[in-house]
């Protein structure tokens, strides 16, 4: 018989109360499975749990058994493994597993076994949902998503990518005017704009870790209808992920939000299309991607990457040859700030300062007076007194005269970054 290591009683598993979780808060059973112990492992498929959740938990109804892991496997892409020894007897359940604030959609579960365990047993597992998480709409697409191995000798698990339509909703027929790598109002940022021809096509949207991760990826059409072959995330890491396959988008829709692995960097894009063969042209296809959850903020992932710079907004810039002045709101990337820098791509611009706003209202004004040039920066800037919030970046500039080094006839982009 195994030790003690979890609190018993079945009943507390619909009913129990956990630590931090809100009085409304419940847990409702969401799967069953039968084991094998000597398999070393079993799979359960969870995505008919309605609604989103906040933690979970796993329950022996029957027989007992020693865990190694239990991996939660989320419709983001990503994954939790609680890797730790946990010995479970009849109508014992762990603690929560993988309890956070925010809530979201499971598509599965592996339970791995300790090796040399014979036998049968029967669990049950439990979600954490709140009333609002109960309600929650569940996306109806499936993505192309591969989990890794959750035990020992296991194979990695794959969702199969989309397959026929994608849920759209209406948009506006006016086309971004931004430059790539802009973030938008919304938090989105635009990875890169391409036209279609009548014929079968591939073009490549070009991303880079510099931007960050993104766990969401959006599609928006305008101008005529396209037909998606194929379209194929590739990560820094030198994995992909095939998102859709063989799907009709519309004229003047964007796409459902289709989610991917968001603790991964993201190298580029592969589109295979081909759009409608109509009088009406070309088609246009702007891509989008959303910052990943757990990125930004004062404890966010950003902050062990890049040095600990993160992009805190960008704009594209007027040719305008008097001074102007663009506001950047800080907006999701909360927490605490050291320095500042200015980064000018596409065409170069004439500073005269930068006023940075910060979460008590204090400003303070940094006498730029230089001419940035296309493609490079200015800076890094010490914020005063260090380590401060920021509520906004107010930039005063306009465009250079003469620019021989000027990429294209577009405007220039004002990126500002900011390090932790």
């Amino acid at each position: 018989m195994f030790g003690r290591v979890v609190v018993a009683g079945l009943a507390l598993a619909a009913t129990g109360v956990l630590s931090g979780a809100s009085a409304q808060d419940r847990w409702i059973k969401i799967g069953s499975f039968d084991a094998d112990l000597s398999r070393g492992s079993q799979a359960v498929d969870l995505k008919g749990a309605k609604g989103s959740f906040k933690a979970f938990r796993v329950n022996v109804v029957q027989g007992e058994a020693k865990l190694i892991n239990v991996q939660v496997r989320y419709l983001n892409g990503q994954a939790h493994n609680e890797r730790r020894t946990i010995n479970l007897l009849r109508n014992e359940r762990t603690k929560a597993i993988d309890q956070r604030a925010v809530e979201r959609f499971v598509e599965g579960a592996t339970v791995c076994f300790e090796n040399g365990q014979r036998g049968n047993a029967k669990f049950e597992v439990f979600g954490l949902q709140s009333r609002k998480g109960g309600t929650s709409a569940r996306p109806a697409i499936t993505q192309g998503i591969t989990w890794t191995a959750a035990c020992p000798g296991s194979a990695a698990v794959t969702a199969a990518p989309t397959t026929g339509p994608i849920a759209t909703t209406p948009t506006a027929p006016i086309a971004q005017t931004a430059q790539p790598g802009t973030v938008l109002p919304g938090g989105a940022v635009l990875f890169g704009v391409q036209n279609v021809g009548f014929i079968r096509d591939r073009d490549v949207i070009r991303v880079g870790a510099n931007l960050g991760q993104f766990d969401r990826i959006q599609l928006r059409v305008l101008d005529n209808d396209v037909f998606i072959n194929e379209l194929e995330v590739n990560y820094v890491d030198g994995t992909s992920q095939k998102l859709v396959v063989n799907s009709d988008i519309k004229q003047n829709t964007r796409t459902t939000w289709l989610n991917i692995t968001g603790t991964k960097f993201i190298k580029d894009i592969n589109m295979n299309y081909r759009s409608r063969p109509t009088l009406k042209g070309q088609a246009r296809i702007e891509v989008y991607g959303q910052i990943a959850e757990g990125w930004l903020g004062a404890n966010g992932r950003g902050r062990h990457f890049n040095e600990g710079w993160v992009l805190l907004g960008a704009q594209t810039a007027g040719r305008f040859l008097r001074a102007e002045v663009d506001r950047i709101e800080v907006g999701r990337n909360e927490g605490l700030f050291k320095r500042v820098r200015i980064t000018v791509k596409d065409r170069a611009l004439v500073f005269d300062e930068m006023r940075v706003v910060y979460g008590n209202g204090e400003e303070q004004v940094i006498p730029v007076k230089t001419t940035v040039a296309a493609n490079s920066t200015f800076g890094p800037v010490d914020l005063k007194g260090g380590n401060r919030v920021i509520r906004e970046i107010r930039a005063r500039y306009r465009s250079a005269i003469v620019d021989a080094k000027a990429v294209g006839r577009g405007a220039a982009v004002v990126e500002i970054w900011g390090q932790h």
